[in-house]
């Protein structure tokens, strides 16, 4: 390879099309298209109250792609790409006491300045690993040597990302610079074959600058809509894809076909339909490197989908920090009535739902059989947030509640207490009263009352845990509420007052009676960790106390069949709703595609939040069937048909657990409270802490937990140990 890139060449604009995507920086779905993402939806009238002084409010979740994401496909004319020259003829020398078997578990994102389009995906998926990263705007600050390597010779990078090949970014009108010139470019490129680095290009139209790939354009065959193929070299670099076809949608794509490069070795990993290539690894002169050629963005299927096998690739599977996959869906109100909505008014039906013992029992089955039918589910069952208020714990346990006449004093509550080992059974009050503004005595009934009659019915609960009400209580209020309305249906309009406005009441009686992680509403800004969002939140008033957000669907708290829910959706989402999206009514297929495919989003993100879902959804409308086994089964469909990844489903408590110690290991990682330096000569990485135990995770440790193709280890670092380690 030459030292030398060419100062100039032509090539289709890199952003043209591209910078449509930088408008695609929406809010992370569950968003709302509306200025408050969770409003009250009563038609045009109010609806009636529920029972039980239980009334819900319908989540808008964002219901499909953006129209940011309509990406055109007009054919481009080429433009000039400008690779500035420096005022070197080669790379700066590196030091002279070089420790090339030496590097900093740390990947450098390299951007091409403030409206680099690319660099969300690269944060999402480093982030998503819990790879420790640092971003570096080449626009603004200089790319040295003394950037690269540290004092001692070590190389501070075990990885580097290129947000695209080039660095483009729009110099003047029609014309392209690239934001390093030949003698940064060339500095990195020796940097990289020094210490052994790969290097991650997330977009390129793979020319000759900076660099030569061993690709070659393919005019005329640009597309933003399409599939992309799984090689066999690509299903050995991507070890937890299942080889089939990843659909690619609003996202711009170049096709190339190989050309033969003296040095170059190049590997096609992806293709499209027409054997074209959009995927690649490619070696020369000791360097690593893999490009794609279509645009990423975290909110899309694709980059969801190949994220976690590219940051294994670029890391050769030896990283501080994990990913982890998990399934974890919660089911509100249990043993309360509830509201059901009535297609034919657009409103309510006179009568209230509750679910029916044999209702409770097929939600039993149903989820043994989703966990038997999927290699990819481990574990799977539903987490039940009960009320007790709405149980008899005097009625007899029983699964048969039809053979014992008068000793079943309510049927429901007979067939809870015999499935008491079927759920993970989570505290959401005796009676789901509004939390907001509430004395602590009642605070403490709520509560403490919940957990006496769980204990009484025998339920194996998760005893750490609780879900108010409307996750009420957190500061997501009606500013006017008094708390004389407690028992009123939803209150509104709400507004996100920020945690300093949580009910103190509320926080007392929860860790007074042994609470220590609280659900929050990931839909609400301030109960979720924008800065960190695989990490959960300590509580201001009460750092023991940890929120663990959960995410709400488009399956409505109020319906009980499929009818119900599309008719539901569609007042919101059709042609004439509330929130008009779509430009026809769904039926209930294109409701589960669309929200599934937002639900598999989750499932990629490596976050533990749950989903969440109502009794009401539950209903067997049909032998074996409900509305919320539905969705689940078309998300996972949709999972298990890319990934091999096991999810995992959690009790409460252990996922409150768990996110509790992931969250203390992030917060270290991004305060440097401690070092990670890989010896790839011993294969040992070195972690060094001074003062406090802190936890550590380093993926690619030997004799550490399998997940997928790859090993875990957890640590508490006090000092300095070496972990050996086997990289891919």
């Amino acid at each position: 390879m030459t030292s030398n890139p060419l100062k100039l060449t032509t090539l289709l604009p890199l952003l043209t099309l591209s910078l449509v995507l930088a408008a695609c920086a929406h809010p992370d779905p569950p968003a709302s298209p509306l200025p408050n993402d969770t409003v009250a939806v009563h038609g045009d009238d109010t609806l009636p109250g529920s029972t039980h002084g239980h009334a819900h409010d319908v989540q808008l979740v964002q219901p499909g792609v953006p129209e940011a994401f309509q990406v055109t496909q007009a054919r481009l004319s080429p433009e000039r790409l400008i690779i500035p020259q420096g005022d070197r003829l080669s790379a700066q020398s590196l030091p002279t006491n070089l420790q090339p078997n030496k590097v900093a578990l740390k990947v450098l994102v390299l951007s091409s300045g403030p409206s680099d389009f690319g660099i969300g995906a690269a944060k999402a998926m480093l982030s998503q690993a819990g790879v420790p990263f640092e971003v570096l705007d080449a626009t603004s600050t200089p790319l040295t040597p003394e950037t690269l390597i540290a004092s001692d010779g070590t190389g501070k990078y075990q990885g580097v990302i290129l947000t695209d090949s080039a660095l483009t970014f729009q110099s003047s009108p029609g014309f392209y610079s690239s934001a390093l010139d030949t003698n940064e470019w060339a500095t990195l490129f020796e940097y990289e074959k020094a210490f052994k680095v790969r290097q991650l290009a997330l977009y390129g139209a793979p020319t000759t600058a900076p660099e030569d790939y061993g690709l070659r354009l393919v005019y005329g065959t640009e597309f933003a809509t399409g599939n992309l193929n799984v090689t066999a070299a690509g299903r050995a670099a991507f070890k937890d894809l299942t080889g089939s076809a990843i659909p690619l949608r609003y996202a711009y794509t170049y096709t190339a076909q190989l050309e033969a490069v003296p040095g170059v070795m190049t590997q096609p990993l992806l293709t499209d339909d027409a054997g074209h290539v959009v995927a690649a690894t490619s070696t020369v002169d000791g360097r690593e490197r893999l490009i794609l050629t279509s645009a990423q963005n975290p909110y899309l299927l694709h980059t969801q989908v190949l994220g976690y096998g590219l940051v294994q690739w670029l890391t050769r599977g030896v990283h501080l920090g994990e990913h982890r996959r998990f399934l974890q869906v919660d089911i509100d109100d249990w043993f309360l009535n509830g509201d059901e909505f009535d297609p034919a008014t657009g409103g309510l039906r006179a009568q209230s739902f509750r679910l029916s013992a044999s209702d409770a029992l097929s939600a039993r089955d149903q989820q043994r059989a989703l966990d038997g039918a999927y290699n990819v589910v481990n574990n799977f069952r539903y987490a039940i947030m009960f009320n007790g208020g709405g149980a008899n714990a005097a009625s007899l346990k029983t699964c048969t509640p039809e053979l014992y006449g008068s000793l079943i004093k309510d049927a429901l509550s007979s067939v809870s207490r015999c499935m008491a080992y079927d759920f993970d059974w989570v505290n959401h009050t005796r009676d789901h009263q509004r939390m907001d503004v509430m004395d602590l005595p009642t605070s403490t009934t709520a509560i403490a009352g919940n957990f006496s009659i769980g204990t009484q019915l025998g339920l194996q609960m998760s005893r750490k845990s609780l879900v108010t009400g409307e996750h009420s209580g957190l500061g997501y209020m009606d500013p006017t509420d008094d708390g004389t309305r407690n028992d009123d249906g939803f209150s509104q309009p709400k507004q996100d007052l920020g945690l300093g406005r949580s009910n103190p009441n509320l926080i007392t009686a929860a860790t007074n009676s042994a609470v220590r992680y609280l659900a929050s509403n990931r839909s609400v800004a301030s109960q979720w960790d924008a800065s960190c969002p695989t990490c959960g939140i300590p509580h201001p008033f009460n750092a023991s106390l940890l929120l663990v957000p959960r995410y709400p669907n488009s399956i409505h708290y109020h319906v009980t069949t499929p009818e119900e829910a599309t008719a539901s959706y569609n007042k919101l989402y059709a042609p004439g709703g509330a929130a008009a999206y779509w430009d026809h009514a769904f039926d209930y297929a294109e409701l589960l595609d669309v929200d599934s495919t937002q639900g598999v989003g989750h499932l990629f993100e490596g976050t533990a939040w749950p989903t969440y879902m109502h009794q009401t959804n539950l209903r067997q409308y049909a032998p074996g069937k409900s509305v919320a086994t539905d969705w689940v089964k078309a998300v996972v469909d949709k999972y298990a048909r890319y990934s091999t990844l096991p999810l995992n489903t959690l009790r409460w408590d252990d996922l409150g657990a768990y996110v509790q110690r992931h969250t203390l290991e992030e917060k270290a990682k991004a305060t440097n409270a401690y070092t990670a330096v890989w010896n790839r000569a011993t294969n040992a990485v070195i972690l060094s802490r001074s003062g406090g135990s802190v936890p550590v995770t380093l993926t690619g440790a030997a004799g550490g937990s399998m997940y997928g193709a790859y090993e875990a280890k957890q640590l508490t670092l006090g000092s300095t140990v070496n972990v050996l380690v086997k990289p891919k």
